[in-house]
């Protein structure tokens, strides 16, 4: 009996193991899905920003270090959390905004290079159609006076643990920054040769990062991750 009883209990010290690092993956992906399905490769942000797009401001001198490079693409990115307010009784929101140029490679889909050249609107992450919100449906962003209708739903995926919201960069720079943008942005996207990338970086006096070394400026990402390694990690032992 004590047998069976000493090893039920190692055995649901195990099975809880098991499934925090299956809220583990939950986490990290709720935090940076979105991020993670961007076609870019790297991305270049103000030096000592550590990854973090709000502590980052770059402008159209730091693109043009990287658009002169052979068999390199380089594209703004412009990233924020906003509140979305409804005007019409549809659910308000919490959003994670990307500001993207219309013919920028982050936009891969026909229909979404339309959509971000067109009327300013915006492009929503598809979850938020199970809430109820509606193609048509206006929302005013921030603290600014920009109101826009929620054009169509794609799988954007999450950021912050914030469900993305796409919208065009100049759209995003007056939400952000209203009349005087001044063509500023959050970060540099970036993909192909990788030597080129660094060597342009340095000479811009950039950061640039690794896509996936970008992760940590997702908030609360480095402390979820290091919090959940070490719960994992004393189970293990005591299993």
């Amino acid at each position: 009996r004590r047998f069976v009883l000493l090893g039920v209990v190692v055995a649901l010290v195990a099975l809880l193991s098991t499934v925090l690092s299956g809220l583990a993956t939950g986490l990290v992906t709720d935090g940076i899905s979105g991020l993670r399905a961007l076609p870019a490769e790297r991305l270049a942000f103000e030096p000592g920003a550590k990854a973090t797009f709000s502590r980052s401001t770059l402008d159209d001198a730091d693109l043009k270090a990287f658009t002169s490079l052979d068999g390199v693409e380089a594209t703004p990115l412009g990233a924020s959390f906003v509140n979305a307010a409804s005007t019409d009784g549809a659910p308000s929101l919490d959003l994670a905004l990307f500001g993207v140029a219309p013919d920028s490679f982050l936009v891969t889909r026909p229909d979404a290079r339309a959509a971000m050249a067109g009327k300013p609107g915006l492009v929503l992450a598809s979850e938020l159609e199970d809430q109820g919100v509606k193609v048509g449906d206006r929302y005013r962003l921030g603290g600014s006076d920009v109101e826009l209708p929620v054009l169509g739903f794609t799988f954007a995926g999450t950021y912050g643990h914030a469900p993305i919201a796409f919208v065009s960069l100049p759209t995003w720079q007056q939400i952000q920054y209203g009349d005087k943008a001044e063509g500023r942005f959050s970060a540099v996207a970036l993909r192909g040769d990788p030597a080129a990338i660094e060597r342009a970086g340095k000479e811009a006096d950039l950061e640039v990062l690794t896509k996936t070394a970008a992760y940590a400026g997702s908030p609360g990402y480095s402390a979820e991750t290091t919090t959940m390694t070490l719960i994992r990690s004393f189970l293990l032992v005591i299993s």
